[in-house]
């Protein structure tokens, strides 16, 4: 039960009980004093004072149920379950849903869910009347458990008995979410939804969810609704800009960009979301302007897509020696980048550098000879074979098919990763030659 002082009258308390403690005396608290200091140390996660006033208090008031309660919760707190159980099992005087939460709490933590599902039915075929309560209770309990299989029966098991339960639609939501089953996920949320339309957090919810399934339309219209409800997220806008881009809508992505307000740091990520725009617009001066002084800055948000951003922007807006400069700085940063590399490879090349070329290229080769089969899906090598500027693209194959033959006088025993080259004729050639070479 919530105490009925205020925090001058708990906070007198704690000092009087603190005074006592330096004087080597016990002080005297009736039960309320005692249960409102331990509520105002709960609420502060404050566990220094909390047990030796837990003893305090049941050495002064041993009969009182809400301590002992409390006594039953530190357990949990602690993790002492089993010591939660044994002590429970010495009571008689605490409020049955109480007690059955905390055993049921228990019995999961202790890995007995069995145990727990059994208990649960003998309740309901003892007609309890708190069983929604449990559900509600039990659910998010085995959630922080991460027991997420055992949460996800519970919820389901909950809705069968109480199918307009709003905590149990909300708990299962998340679990459906978290298990990547984004469709049920969804359903949920719209149920919530028809219950509370009105509910921020769940179309903020709702639209999230559609931007994992890439339907970037309804996830729009369900962020619009969010901040139609509360306009104050900047997270939300930076999500609903992201679905706009991802919509092919780049000026109303930038229009969302532009009106976020964010500290210095995230304002940095956002103006190269919005440079990011601006190129898909052909606006390559703005894309630019906004991505060279982000570099200039020396901003933590210079990942290596900002440099190969900058770099093709360069040469758009025919700044080419820049362009040049702004890959060797790159290179010097990210020296084991293998589309870095490329851009560099490539530049040499057209530069009539080969030897250089030839070094660089070799250093791509062992990269990709590198990678472990369970690291082939990862992001930066699709990346860097999806890119058109790298040195696997179409339109560079004519370019340097001649010049893999000569990887093989370089260095003969080097293996080449065909796994990872998309483009066949270039595949083909290299091992036509090689297979004449022996």
């Amino acid at each position: 039960m919530p105490s009925s002082m205020n925090q001058d009258e708990i906070s007198t308390l704690l000092q009087r009980y603190l005074a006592a403690c330096r004087k080597g005396v016990e002080p005297y608290f009736d039960a309320d004093e005692l249960g409102a200091l331990l509520d105002s140390l709960e609420e502060k996660d404050e566990v220094t004072h909390y047990e030796p006033l837990l003893k305090l208090g049941l050495r002064l008031h041993p009969d009182n149920p809400d301590l002992k309660v409390r006594k039953c919760r530190y357990f949990l707190y602690c993790e002492e379950y089993q010591k939660a159980l044994d002590y429970l099992a010495t009571l008689t005087e605490i409020d049955d849903e109480e007690a059955d939460m905390i055993r049921l709490e228990c019995y999961c933590a202790l890995g007995k869910y069995p145990q727990a599902v059994e208990y649960m039915e003998e309740l309901i075929k003892a007609d309890c009347d708190y069983m929604e309560e449990l559900f509600e209770y039990l659910t998010p309990a085995l959630s922080d458990l991460e027991m997420m299989g055992e949460a996800r029966h519970m919820a389901e098991w909950g809705l069968q008995m109480f199918p307009d339960n709003p905590v149990l639609k909300d708990e299962l939501c998340y679990l459906c979410e978290v298990e990547g089953d984004f469709d049920k996920a969804i359903t949920l949320c719209n149920e919530l939804i028809d219950q509370e339309p009105y509910s921020y957090d769940y179309w903020f919810t709702l639209g999230r969810l559609y931007s994992m399934t890439n339907d970037f339309d309804n996830a729009i219209d369900a962020f619009d609704f969010a901040l139609a409800c509360d306009d104050s997220d900047e997270d939300l806008k930076v999500l609903k800009a992201y679905c706009l881009f991802m919509n092919e809508n780049y000026e109303k992505a930038l229009e969302v960009y532009s009106e976020i307000t964010t500290n210095e740091i995230s304002a940095n990520r956002i103006k190269i979301l919005m440079a990011e725009c601006c190129i898909k617009l052909d606006d390559y001066e703005q894309a630019y302007r906004m991505l060279k002084e982000i570099v200039d800055e020396g901003s933590d948000a210079c990942d290596v897509g900002v440099y190969i951003s900058l770099i093709r922007c360069c040469v758009e807006t025919d700044r080419k020696k820049e362009a040049s400069q702004v890959l060797l700085d790159a290179a010097g940063i990210f020296p084991d980048n293998v589309r870095i590399l490329s851009l560099l490879a490539l530049n040499y090349l057209e530069s009539g550098r080969e030897e250089l070329a030839m070094e660089i290229t070799g250093k791509i080769l062992q990269q990709l000879n590198s990678i472990h089969e369970e690291h082939k899906d990862d992001e930066e090598y699709q990346k860097f074979f999806k890119d058109k500027n790298t040195m696997f693209s179409d339109e560079n194959l004519g370019k340097i098919a001649t010049y893999y033959k000569k990887i093989l006088h370089f260095n003969p025993d080097a293996l080449f990763a065909t796994k990872y080259i998309p483009p066949e004729d270039l595949t083909k050639e290299y091992l036509s030659d090689k297979n004449n070479s022996n």
